[in-house]
């Protein structure tokens, strides 16, 4: 009879429950070299007929929403432009807009360009007092329709005349005591026309000087800005009741004669009027 001791007993079944996956709650299963490959042969049949693995499907269903605009760009689309076309009106014709100019008009201070009839419209652009716009004859109110660099823009009607402005502010820089309303014109003029000039000579002691009837307009030896000056008062003469003008030695009476003269030394540049421009007035003859 055999010895019991040298029997190998069978193995006793295990009680402990199959582990499952953490990830897919499978049981977890070591499957042959064959049947991974059959997996992944059904995979790729799936792909290549346009449909999704049941991992993959399961994934794109969690995906977000793809972004549109990245998406065109990735795929080489150029991305969808927004159009302003309805915040900005069309520009107008240009040949058509010119047709419509009647004529010109000074600035008769500085001027702000608006882009519509109203306050709140911005400013594109502005004007020097004295320099000209051009005018359609369309107005809205206190608005003037202009035509600025080939469009119809808007100025404030009140501001803008048809002649030249001759200034009818008093001058910061110069007293107008005692100065006839010929000379007193003159002064207001040429501190709108040229702003520059920050010295003027009004009363003194003697002559023309004394009775309110003159002015000097002090510009400084050798300023060519005297030269615009005369000139200015020559073509407005009439209008300011000038008599006569003296600058750099010369004189300016066109009662007697339409060209300047020359003067004598009178020893100085002050005396000369190298450094001033003279005018003498009427006094009220002025016919503006």
């Amino acid at each position: 009879m055999a010895d019991s001791r040298h029997k190998h007993a069978a193995p006793r079944p295990s009680r402990r429950a199959p582990r499952t996956s953490r990830a897919f709650g499978s049981p977890r299963a070591l499957l042959p070299a064959g049947g991974l490959l059959a997996i992944g042969g059904v995979v790729a049949v799936v792909a290549l007929q346009g449909g999704a693995s049941p991992v993959e499907a399961g994934v794109a269903a969690a995906a977000p929403q793809k972004d549109l605009f990245a998406a065109s760009v990735s795929e080489g689309q150029a991305p969808a432009t927004v159009s302003r076309s309805a915040e900005r009106p069309p520009l107008p014709n240009v040949a058509a807009v010119e047709k419509k100019i009647e004529g010109l008009r000074y600035a008769t201070s500085d001027l702000e360009i608006h882009a519509a009839a109203k306050k709140s419209s911005p400013v594109l652009a502005s004007v020097a007092s004295g320099d000209t716009v051009e005018i359609t004859g369309k107005t809205k109110g206190e608005w003037a329709e202009i035509v600025h660099k080939d469009l119809p823009r808007w100025v404030k009607s009140s501001l803008i005349a048809k002649e030249m402005p001759l200034g009818t502010a008093p001058c910061p820089v110069g007293s107008e005591g005692g100065l006839q309303p010929d000379t007193v014109k003159v002064l207001r003029a040429v501190c709108a026309k040229f702003p520059s000039i920050t010295s003027y000579g009004g009363i003194a002691g003697r002559g023309e000087h004394a009775t309110g009837h003159a002015l000097d307009i002090m510009v400084g030896t050798g300023n060519p800005i005297g030269n615009d000056i005369a000139l200015f008062l020559q073509e407005n003469r009439a209008e300011l009741g000038i008599e006569y003008l003296i600058w750099r030695q010369r004189i300016w009476r066109p009662a007697t004669s339409a060209a300047w003269r020359g003067m004598s030394n009178r020893g100085g540049a002050t005396a000369n009027h190298l450094d001033h421009v003279h005018v003498t007035t009427y006094g009220s003859s002025a016919t503006r």
